[in-house]
């Protein structure tokens, strides 16, 4: 399956999206589609062999939404500078139109004048919502340019009727002009608010510099990033960005990647660290090799990311979807009813004409349609400025009914980062010993591995005849025709068929033969600085904090003690944690925070998952959302923001529900006995009114 990746113009809301959908849907060759209905972003999977993405590009814009392949902003500020044009020709022509109805002096001079000015604004400045209602009718849909279209075209073409006929009853010029001046002035500002809301997406995707030196047989080049392969080798010296993800394999380097993981110290890199695109080389000079194609590149795969957990619909936005389905049909039925009523009460053609048309008017599902949406978009800037990427907006929902939050320890509650302080050898072949068990734990991602390995690196590796990883227990090995164990005290205790008796058993690796213990590694582990606070931050938050882990009982309470964790599991292997995990679920939703391949499970078995970018690929693939820097604070941040988010969407529904439910029966007529009657022009600027107001709210989570 290919992928295309499009940018979709005049799109107003979850209706245009809906529609979208629902047409391409019925394509062959077509899957997995999804549509931002707010930044205009666009992925749709296809098989390249029943449509080609031309084919796709064409159907969008027969729809009546302008598609193309071009990734720049060309398109959305095009878009833009189309509707200011058309306001600024609207706004002063409505102005001279609604001095002329308000002058009192209806002659054939100020009526005919008044037609030709409302004509100007009704067929251009009003086209592009023509446009939209031609794409209705084609392909059987229904959304706000219907409403527009009908209620605007209602109040002109009765009016240019009055006109003709010379009746002298009230012309409605004045009030279609309004509706398209406040429409276009709505969609303004709501365009530039979305604009400047998707802009920081784009501040992400600069991070990389535009070239690379690439060496290719001897000899340097400039590469376009794009064109950068897996296994390529590039040259980065001093106040250059790094262009790709890859491996030193020359050189050393003060490099800063504080745009990309939020860490402000920079750190020394050298032959066999691991450096990402978009990092800052301070000083000196390297080589790196790239380990993927630029396409797989760390800040294209979280700017892909953001982009898909934007156009992702939490929950709440459900109910959104499904009235908005129904919404515009349902209004035009209260319309049709309203004009029959009143016209059936013996009320003049004008007057029920004008109720049904600022029922039409008044009712614009915009708001509604960008209450969720906008708000998603928002979050997830946000959150990411705090160094955190939310994949799904479930989670901003999930955060508040978490009850359990289940740590892991090692690397998570304490920062991996271990160290050999201590070992006991208990034969004399000293050299032997260190060189089976470095060669034992060569290519062991795990972090204690790590320790083994940096002391014993000075020592020779040797050809081993097996090895085999034992998960959460150890590792097991063949020498010179002898079995070899290393691992917990407990996995080589059954071994040997004794029982290491010791004093404390908190971090402590064992080595032994099939037959004896043969040296002992006391290992240490850092517990993180801010890991005692944000327990403390979630508990006060009302979720009660758990640790599960595979390490010793010892090391885990140790562990608890210090951070002020009363409950937590030791000696647990991965499908033991997933199933505590599994046993919690049943009292209240959970949360775990963890980051090694052994977390898989359980990142997968909680309601949602935390991990960290620094994390193993599966944990990175499997947790719901990623912190960009090395500390757990930022899980106090994500639930901050979350309850906000949340109370934002919310207000959005509620300003764009109960402007419905108040004004629409108020356009009906239902105060007409009472002296008050909604007319056109105010029902135009009321409906412009209610997207503002959802627009502004939604940006006020940029400032949170």
């Amino acid at each position: 399956m290919e992928v295309a990746k499009l940018n979709i113009g005049g799109m107003h809301c979850l209706a245009c999206s809906a529609t979208i959908e629902k047409n391409l849907s019925k394509q062959n060759g077509i899957s997995n589609i999804k549509i931002n209905s707010v930044s205009g972003k666009a992925k749709i999977s296809y098989d390249n062999n029943e449509i080609s993405e031309n084919e796709i590009i064409n159907l969008i814009t027969s729809y009546g939404f302008p598609t193309s392949l071009d990734n720049s902003k060309e398109l959305e500020m095009a878009y833009i500078a189309n509707l200011k044009k058309r306001l600024l020709i609207a706004m002063p022509l409505f102005l001279a139109i609604f001095a002329l109805h308000m002058s009192g002096f209806h002659s054939v001079f100020n009526v005919v004048l008044q037609f030709i000015l409302s004509t100007i604004i009704q067929f251009y400045c009003a086209y592009p919502f023509y446009v939209g209602f031609a794409s209705c009718i084609k392909n059987k849909r229904t959304d706000m340019n219907v409403l527009i279209v009908l209620g605007t075209s209602a109040a002109y073409f009765y009016s240019v009727y009055l006109a003709i006929v010379g009746s002298s009853d009230g012309y409605y010029f004045e009030g279609s002009s309004a509706v398209v001046c406040f429409v276009l002035l709505g969609e303004f500002l709501k365009a530039k608010a979305k604009k400047n809301a998707s802009d920081e997406l784009e501040i992400l995707a600069k991070i990389l510099p535009q070239k690379a030196k690439i060496i290719r047989n001897g000899t340097q080049e400039i590469v376009d990033i794009k064109d950068i392969k897996n296994g390529d080798e590039c040259l980065v010296v001093s106040g250059e960005k790094i262009p790709l993800d890859g491996v030193i394999i020359s050189g050393k380097a003060e490099i800063s990647s504080a745009h990309i993981n939020g860490e402000e110290m920079p750190r020394v890199a050298e032959v066999g660290d691991v450096v990402v695109a978009g990092s800052l080389l301070l000083c000196g000079e390297v080589t790196i090799r790239a380990n993927k194609d630029s396409s797989g590149f760390f800040v294209y795969e979280m700017l892909d990311l953001l982009e898909l957990s934007q156009s992702k619909k939490p929950p709440i936005g459900k109910l959104a979807d499904k009235i908005a389905s129904i919404f515009v049909p349902l209004i035009l039925l209260i319309s049709v009813l309203a004009f029959v009523v009143w016209i059936s009460l013996g009320y003049s053609f004008a007057f029920s004409l004008s109720i049904a048309a600022c029922i039409l008017v008044v009712s614009c599902p915009c708001a509604l349609g960008l209450a969720v949406p906008l708000s998603i978009v928002c979050a997830s800037i946000r959150t990411k400025r705090s160094d955190i990427l939310v994949k799904s907006p479930d989670v901003y929902e999930k955060t508040k009914n978490i009850k359990y939050m289940v740590f892991d320890k090692t690397g998570t509650l304490t920062m991996g980062d271990f160290k050999v302080v201590d070992v006991c050898v208990f034969e004399s072949n000293k050299d032997e010993i260190f060189s089976i068990v470095k060669s034992m734990q060569e290519n062991n991602p795990h972090p204690i591995a790590k320790a083994i390995l940096e002391f014993t690196k000075d020592y020779n590796l040797v050809k081993l005849e097996s090895k085999e990883y034992i998960i959460s227990k150890g590792v097991e090995s063949r020498f010179n025709n002898e079995s070899y164990y290393l691992g917990s005290l407990s996995f080589v205790s059954s071994v040997i068929g004794n029982d290491i008796e010791l004093e404390s058993k908190d971090g402590v690796i064992a080595f032994s033969d099939s037959k004896k213990l043969l040296a002992l590694f006391y290992i240490s582990d850092n517990i993180r600085e801010e890991a005692f606070e944000v327990v403390n931050k979630i508990r006060n938050l009302g979720i009660s904090p758990i640790i599960l882990s595979g390490d010793s009982e010892d090391s885990v309470c140790r562990v608890a003690k210090s951070v002020g964790i009363d409950k937590f599991y030791a000696n647990l292997s991965p499908t033991q944690k997933a199933k505590e995990i599994e046993k919690l679920k049943e009292f209240g939703d959970v949360c775990f925070v963890g980051d090694g391949i052994n977390d898989a499970l359980s990142l997968r078995e909680a309601s949602f998952g935390i991990s960290f970018v620094g994390a193993t690929d599966l944990a990175k693939e499997v947790g719901d959302v990623l912190l960009l820097k090395n500390s757990l604070l930022g899980i106090v941040d994500l639930f901050n923001i979350s309850a906000y988010v949340l109370n934002n969407i919310k207000q959005n529904l509620f300003f764009a529900y109960v402007y419905n439910l108040i004004l629409i029966p108020i356009a009906t007529g239902i105060l007409y006995p009472f002296g008050f009657l909604l007319t056109p022009a105010f029902a135009g600027g009321a409906m412009a009114l209610s997207s503002i107001s959802v627009v502004s709210n939604s940006l006020r989570i940029l400032k949170l």
